[in-house]
């Protein structure tokens, strides 16, 4: 079929001449298969050109972007340790609060001095 397309594409042939070669029986088949090799050369080609507009990442656009997802994590990983800062100092407070109220020693002391 592609060899056939490829001879009338490039004027060896006409169609009735291939048809007879290559003993196809309808012409409509030929145009189908005609068609069907257009559109897939016109495919080819829109990737093709879709590729070349599209410039590869270059070495120095992949660092950028690396280091972009980078500080994105430094700011998330910064407002994690906010929280659970925050979130000591509330326990220290309510120990606090807590030993004053009954008059114990919850808090740990320290082994060493």
């Amino acid at each position: 079929m592609r060899q056939m397309v490829e001879e009338i594409t490039c004027g060896r042939h006409t169609i009735e001449s291939a048809m007879s070669k290559y003993q196809v029986l309808t012409r409509s088949t030929v145009t189908k298969w005609l068609a069907r090799v257009r559109q897939e050369e016109q495919a080819r080609t829109q990737a093709m050109e879709d590729n070349l507009k599209k410039p590869p990442t270059t070495l120095v656009e992949h660092v950028v972007q690396h280091a972009d997802a980078l500080t994105g994590q430094v700011k998330q990983l910064q407002k994690q340790l906010e929280q659970a800062e925050l979130q000591v100092l509330y326990y220290k407070n309510v120990i606090r609060v807590a030993e004053q109220e009954l008059g114990l020693s919850i808090e740990k002391k320290s082994a060493t001095k």
